[in-house]
């Protein structure tokens, strides 16, 4: 056997760890239960949880399609949530009613900032302009470690909200003399 240096030492080590890493996720669940803790995180589709009337700033969704027995496939995220009439899908902001998927959230901010570009994730994009910020509630993640979770985990109903439309958030970004408009704080 050749003499164990310090490189060929951690060169060992990290092949080691490399292979062992497929088989940490499970380490403490061998029975398999791995699986149910990593899916825990993605959510759930919340079942006949959708209001009774659809609210008044409420609008047909868009990306989705029809299937058998009035039930809907949202195609907004790659959740792909399967509604059937009176279900809430996964990010808690669309429903399906009557077989029709509706975004409860159109026009119903929960956030409305005015931030420097650089909060963004661009990299330098008009330096030194502000970007409008606008947000609505629910989320397609379950992020363990949100900073947003007030609203990203919340259903529309649930916190304060804002009625601004499109046409209304542009002539609000004229107003506030930014240079561009951001969705953010939450997905989708």
């Amino acid at each position: 056997m050749d003499n164990m240096n310090r490189r060929r030492f951690l060169y060992s080590g990290a092949l080691f760890c490399c292979t062992a890493i497929p088989d940490w996720g499970s380490f403490p669940f061998s029975d398999g239960c791995a699986q149910a803790s990593f899916s825990d995180i993605r959510g759930e589709v919340f079942k006949g949880d959708a209001p009774e009337t659809i609210w008044k700033w409420s609008c047909e969704a868009r990306y989705y399609t029809k299937i058998l027995d009035n039930k809907t496939v949202c195609r907004l995220c790659p959740n792909k949530c399967v509604l059937s009439p009176g279900d809430r899908s996964i990010c808690r902001g669309r429903v399906n009613s009557g077989g029709k998927m509706y975004s409860l959230v159109y026009g119903n901010p929960c956030a409305v900032n005015v931030d420097p570009i650089e909060k963004k994730p661009l990299y330098h994009y008009k330096p030194g302009t502000s970007a409008f910020s606008i947000a609505t509630t629910g989320c397609s993640f379950r992020c363990l470690n949100c900073q947003n979770w007030e609203i990203s985990q919340a259903k529309p109903h649930e916190v304060r909200h804002v009625e601004l439309f499109p046409k209304q958030v542009v002539q609000e970004a004229l107003n506030s003399r930014s240079v561009s408009i951001a969705y953010t704080y939450s997905e989708p």
